[in-house]
């Protein structure tokens, strides 16, 4: 019986092919750490993502729950005291 397969986080919808030396799955992968450490970085994989889910789904462009009111919601409760 195998176990589950790892999936690759920079590219979705592939498994880990441990393409680096010493690497056992995405959690101890470099390149992973590296993206998803680094915010620039982060947000563009984020982008990229949605834009591959509309154009495999066909969704239009803007989502209302992409939009958030921030008058009606608010500061982010877990951004307090981080300054």
């Amino acid at each position: 019986m195998t176990g589950p397969v790892p999936k690759c986080p920079l590219r979705p919808g592939d498994p880990c092919s441990l393409c680096q030396l010493y690497v056992t799955g995405p959690q101890d992968c470099g390149l992973v750490y590296l993206v998803m450490g680094d915010d620039a970085l982060r947000d563009e994989l984020v982008k990229s993502r949605k834009a591959a889910c509309r154009k495999a789904n066909k969704l239009p462009e803007v989502s209302p729950l992409d939009t958030t009111d921030d008058d009606e919601l608010g500061t982010d409760p877990r951004l307090e005291g981080l300054d």
